[in-house]
């Protein structure tokens, strides 16, 4: 595979260096420095929402961004039978073993840019992000789109709370808390 960062276009890049997220400099490296490997190895899928303003003067300016990729969720194991159930859709078992694991779609990455935080509202950019996913599900099937997010980011639990997401698990170790979206529940 090419790398695809060389074929970038200046003005490409140029937006993705002005793209900023204080509220999480993760949100920021993973735009700058990871977004096209995964992309490369198609790992994920990132897509960018842009300032039209911006195109008609010829720049780019990212108002937000979002990755979606195919994913395993582990199951905790507390779980029973029929919450995985109602999970999987179909059976809480294969071959007589409780599920362990599910597929799952994941919005891995979902963030504004500091400049636009006025501009544009997170629920706008989710239901970008959910759109592509109800296109994957139309092609492919899935019932469960997933996110994960840290434990101590009160206001992104709450957000994604209030647009339909539950609370599945959380992991100690990494400090992450996991919630799912279930399509046609």
């Amino acid at each position: 595979m090419n790398d695809l960062r060389k074929d970038v276009p200046e003005a490409l890049q140029s937006g993705i260096n002005k793209f900023s997220c204080n509220r999480d400099l993760d949100l920021e490296d993973f735009l700058r420095n990871k977004a096209f490997t995964f992309e490369d190895k198609a790992k994920s899928r990132t897509y960018l929402l842009l300032d039209k303003n911006g195109i008609e003067n010829r720049q780019i300016n990212i108002m937000a961004y979002f990755a979606i990729a195919p994913q395993i969720m582990y199951l905790p194991a507390e779980l029973s039978v029929r919450q995985i159930k109602r999970l999987d859709g179909f059976s809480g078992k294969i071959h007589g073993e409780k599920l362990k694991a599910l597929p799952v779609y994941l919005i891995g990455q979902l963030s504004k840019n500091d400049e636009y935080k006025e501009a544009i509202e997170g629920k706008i950019i989710l239901s970008y992000a959910m759109s592509i996913i109800y296109r994957a599900y139309s092609a492919i099937g899935g019932r469960i789109v997933m996110v994960d997010v840290k434990s101590s980011a009160t206001g992104l639990l709450r957000f994604y709370r209030n647009n339909g997401f539950e609370f599945i698990s959380s992991d100690e170790d990494t400090g992450l808390s996991q919630l799912i979206y279930l399509i046609n529940d």
